[in-house]
């Protein structure tokens, strides 16, 4: 399946959602199942000078938030991409009534990462440093050209070049069948759900990135999956003027990334590849978890890390799990428990508390004993996809909006905000 998405991705850029129908069996007695894929295609860009883009990247603070990704929260702000369209940036000084206050405009943009008042964040290929001193009047202070080289083309159409920028796109629906053998070992005909597939900030020094995070800060330095295969190293030390360091292969297929102290944690389609960052301009491989090919989100503590694989995605496989990994020697780290869930996403972890995005749930688990999870809640969402927690707050990422909610009383989790989005 993986051979035909590429396939179809030389054609044009599309998001695509899918419906399996009920198995039924050949005469041979061979199990078949039937599979209904809606995409929407894109293409003939419309693109704008790159001059024009980067002029008008303050944009209506009233934009409504239609396709939420990943989540980034600074202080008494949350910032949550639009995917490929901008950032919104929400004043959270009251979780019960946040505001949104700017949207900055920026096209193909997926990540978010901040140091001080400046702001990183992708715009296809190129790395912007933003100045959010006023979060209504961002300044462009500097930009790394080049940087996600797998981000320079959409199709057979440039995303961005030094004169010019994919903006928008015409859009086409369509719906198509076809029928596929179940392999029973694997998972023929697995397929992806989405091709793709956060008043001035204070001055605390950097914020938090969800577990879909693929750009982190940590000791002066900016860490972002910048191709498949490897990992960008930027210098940031001087915030507004990011220079690049370096960029090494850091593993197979990688997708997210998580800091903890000294570590960092990439999330792959094989596996979890594990990183120590002592010496941050150099980092040098402390360890490896493989498991079977699907998305994998990872976050980490001193002793475990607790990895979910979903199936149904571009990252293909059939697993729908939480695996949790002894990492107390990380060069020889192993699987201690695997717990069975219906389509995992993010996840956060606040003390003994383990937040997991599932399907149609946010399921909150104890985690005093990683052996042992105990479920303990589970907060109705649709389609929840990162979750950030920490100081009793919850704040999530679904289909149909951002929601926020109050812990500190687990057995009566309180709904604070919800924040609608609007197709």
């Amino acid at each position: 399946m993986k051979k035909n998405s590429i396939l179809i991705l030389t054609i044009s850029a599309l998001t695509a959602y899918v419906f399996f129908l009920l198995p039924g069996c050949s005469k041979d007695g061979t199990k078949t199942q039937t599979q209904r894929y809606t995409y929407t295609i894109y293409s003939n860009p419309v693109y704008k000078s790159r001059s024009a883009v980067l002029a008008s990247i303050n944009g209506d603070a009233n934009t409504a938030i239609q396709q939420a990704g990943k989540l980034y929260i600074k202080d008494n702000f949350i910032y949550v991409n639009e995917v490929n369209k901008g950032i919104h940036i929400i004043n959270n000084s009251n979780p019960s009534k946040p505001v949104q206050v700017a949207f900055l405009s920026i096209p193909g943009n997926l990540d978010i990462a901040i140091k001080g008042n400046i702001l990183y964040a992708d715009m296809y290929d190129e790395l912007l440093a933003l100045d959010i001193t006023d979060p209504h009047h961002a300044i462009l202070t500097n930009s790394i050209k080049n940087f996600f080289t797998d981000r320079a083309f959409i199709g057979n159409y440039i995303a961005n070049d030094s004169n010019q920028v994919v903006v928008d796109w015409n859009q086409k629906d369509t719906t198509v069948e076809w029928t596929t053998t179940i392999d029973p070992g694997g998972c023929n005909g697995c397929f992806f759900e989405t091709l793709n597939s956060s008043a001035a900030p204070s001055a605390k020094s950097t914020g938090t990135a969800g577990s879909m995070a693929g750009m982190v800060l940590m000791n002066n330095y900016l860490y972002a999956i910048n191709e498949m295969h490897s990992l960008g190293i930027v210098d940031v030390s001087n915030a507004s003027n990011p220079k690049l360091d370096s960029s090494f292969f850091a593993g197979y297929d990688l997708e997210t990334i998580y800091p903890f102290e000294d570590k960092l944690f990439l999330g792959s389609m094989e596996g979890v590849f594990m990183y120590d960052v002592s010496d941050p301009a150099h980092p040098v491989s402390a360890g490896q978890f493989t498991h079977g090919t699907a998305c994998d989100p990872v976050i980490a503590d001193a002793s475990y890390a607790y990895v979910t694989l979903h199936s149904g995605s571009y990252c293909g496989g059939d697993a729908n799990e939480l695996d949790v990994v002894d990492i107390s020697n990380i060069s020889n780290s192993q699987l201690l428990r695997s717990y069975k869930l219906q389509s995992p996403k993010g996840l956060s972890k606040d003390g003994t508390l383990l937040f997991v995005c599932d399907s149609t749930n946010v399921k909150v688990f104890n985690a005093a004993n990683p052996s042992a999870l105990v479920l303990m809640q589970s907060i109705a969402s649709k389609s929840p996809y990162d979750v950030i927690s920490g100081n009793k707050k919850l704040i999530v990422v679904t289909a149909d909006g951002l929601y926020q909610y109050d812990y500190s009383n687990i057995n009566a989790i309180k709904l604070l905000s919800f924040i609608a989005a609007k197709r």
